[in-house]
């Protein structure tokens, strides 16, 4: 994981290996986002556009791709790209740390 950091924007670039989309459910989850936005980050969809919460996604289809989640205070996105993954905290300092505090503990876990 390479990391930078400024005032208002912290950014992370993973490899593009498939365990990153769990980092990001996970990172979701304890961050607090609506269930349906963690829950189903990464999943594939039903002919109604449910999520199919038994299949995950192949990150490899993840190209060019581009997701945002909001919450009051600050904002995160994650750009997949062809081999890497992008991740990016918008927020007040205070709110990074606890950012990287988290994200730090999932890929300890996954290691």
């Amino acid at each position: 994981m390479a990391v930078g950091k400024s005032e208002r924007h912290n950014h992370y670039t993973f490899r593009k290996e498939q365990v990153i989309l769990l980092v990001i459910r996970n990172l979701l989850e304890e961050l607090r986002f609506e269930g349906s936005e963690s829950e189903s980050f990464g999943r594939p969809e039903d002919k109604d556009g449910n999520p199919i919460f038994n299949e995950v996604d192949d990150v490899k289809d993840y190209i060019d791709r581009r997701f945002k989640f909001e919450k009051e205070g600050y904002y995160i996105e994650v750009i997949f790209g062809k081999d890497k993954v992008f991740l990016s905290v918008h927020s007040d300092e205070d709110m990074q740390d606890e950012i990287t505090a988290i994200l730090r503990k999932f890929i300890k876990d996954q290691d």
